[in-house]
């Protein structure tokens, strides 16, 4: 995972021209974010604005996908074309800082905490860091999920933000997971599902324009019909794996078939947490399978 040791000076269309996201570390070493700067110690200014990001050589921000086989979600999402503007729709347009290869913008999460993101639509779900999770208050759920990333799979818990809002363009009910690895976060697919999209590379603007997949029920909590079934069946088979095991391990192996049974009781309860989501944002039953 490219580790990122310093944050770039960030704008949102919102913002007076010139607006900026300033960085400071308090004495208890939390992490905070500003846009005005009178609120970051004096002694703490000089290098409250950071833009350059430092990484693995030619390497770019690792991209979270599903842990299921299928193709990733992000080639159908039906969120992915040119913006029409011919609507009536809001058209919201955000400027974005280049990192690189990456795009950075910075988004405000349940109405309080402004975060840093790489624009990822690629990865499956936002993903915050662990500071800003902190800064939110925000608790392991007990759900986690598997994500393939560049340097491989890891885990990482899974929780649901009361809102992102990116230069005007505001969701309710983000599904997130939450990164220890990184101290930027990853915008992806939970977000953008909600959106058609543009990015104009060479302007360094994001357009997003509201489309109509949540209010027709195509998109349910944040999530199409695909990634549901991704979510599910990414479990199963993690039980499936389980059981196989359970079935080649020898009856006097007891500490591994303790081991074992802890895994699956744990994957069960995950299942019924995810259960649980899924009844929340009224995931039809055919989602799930």
């Amino acid at each position: 995972m490219r580790r990122i040791a310093a944050i770039l000076a960030l704008s949102l269309l919102a913002l007076p021209a010139g607006g900026e996201i300033y960085r400071w570390t308090d004495a208890q070493g939390r992490v905070h974010f500003t846009q005005d700067l009178s609120q970051v110690p004096p002694d703490q200014r000089p290098g409250a604005v950071e833009r350059t990001l430092e990484g693995s050589e030619g390497g770019r921000i690792s991209t979270y996908s599903s842990d299921s086989d299928e193709a990733p979600p992000a080639r159908r999402a039906p969120a992915l074309r040119t913006p029409d503007t011919s609507a009536g729709r809001a058209v919201h347009r955000i400027r974005v800082e280049r990192a690189g290869t990456s795009m950075m913008v910075a988004a405000r999460l349940n109405n309080s905490v402004v975060v840093p993101f790489v624009v990822d639509t690629g990865a499956t779900d936002v993903s915050i860091p662990r500071w800003a999770a902190a800064q939110l208050g925000l608790r392991d759920s007990g759900r986690t999920r598997q994500y393939i990333t560049a340097n491989g799979m890891i885990e990482e818990s899974v929780v649901m933000l009361d809102s992102v809002e990116l230069g005007g363009a505001r969701v309710e009910g983000v599904p997130a997971s939450i990164s220890s690895t990184m101290d930027v976060g990853l915008l992806g697919l939970s977000f953008f599902n909600h959106f058609t999209y543009h990015v104009d590379t060479a302007g360094g603007v994001l357009t997003l324009v509201p489309n109509d997949l949540a209010e027709s029920g195509q998109i349910r909590g944040g999530r199409s019909e695909a990634q549901w079934r991704s979510e599910f069946g990414g479990l199963r088979a993690r039980l499936q794996q389980v059981d196989a095991e359970m079935s080649r391990t020898n009856s006097n192996a007891s500490s591994k078939r303790q081991a074992l049974d802890r895994s699956r009781s744990d994957l069960l309860a995950q299942l019924d947490l995810l259960e649980g989501e899924a009844d929340q944002a009224r995931v039809p039953m055919a989602w799930r399978e």
